[in-house]
């Protein structure tokens, strides 16, 4: 596996914006190797093509997103069995149990692995257009905001996006979004109930 990884780094690295590309899309539904590898070091080459780069990676991400979701809806559970472990799809089926569609964003901009989401979604059932909408939202604000620190702090911010306090920054964020939207839509829902049980 390690030099498998090593190859498809090699190949990704020597093709530029295309072998980004290329990572991106396998990210989302096979490789282990995510996209920020190849996306920070192009994008600290030119920092003012930080969010051209973001904008190609977020778009070839959904891409990647849709081939798991397409593999996981034609293959069913047995396949995703043969990509990942029982343990992970146990855990990508409790994660989609308790949130749904909200488990494609948690993924998207979170360090929850997204393949396992993306593939598991299909195979599960989920709604193919939430599916897109959520991932776009969560991967374009995950490689936009990368993108924005690269932009206004250079070279200098490699060291902090590297590091383990962005990851918990992300999930930080991811969490928070997903706090703040189930708020809103208890709330709706609760007044729609609140308004039936009147009548």
């Amino acid at each position: 596996m390690d030099a498998i990884i090593e190859w498809v780094l090699a190949v990704a690295e020597e093709f530029g914006v295309w072998g980004l590309m290329l990572l991106t899309l396998l990210d989302s539904f096979i490789s282990p190797i995510p996209p920020e590898v190849l996306f920070i070091p192009l994008s600290l080459i030119d920092p003012s093509g930080a969010f051209w780069l973001a904008f190609v990676t977020t778009v070839t991400s959904v891409i990647g997103a849709l081939i798991g979701y397409w593999l996981g809806l034609k293959g069913g559970k047995p396949l995703v069995r043969k990509i990942f472990s029982e343990s992970k799809l146990a855990k990508a089926e409790g994660i989609i149990q308790v949130h749904g569609v909200m488990a494609v964003l948690m993924a998207s901009f979170t360090p929850i692995p997204f393949k396992l989401i993306t593939v598991s979604s299909g195979a599960l059932g989920l709604s193919l257009k939430k599916l897109v909408f959520w991932s776009t939202l969560g991967r374009g604000a995950r490689f936009f905001l990368v993108a924005a620190i690269i932009t206004f702090y250079g070279q200098s911010a490699k060291a902090f996006l590297e590091s383990g306090p962005f990851a918990l920054l992300t999930l930080g964020i991811g969490l928070l979004g997903i706090v703040i939207y189930l708020v809103r839509w208890y709330r709706n829902n609760g007044a729609k109930n609140e308004n039936r049980g009147r009548h």
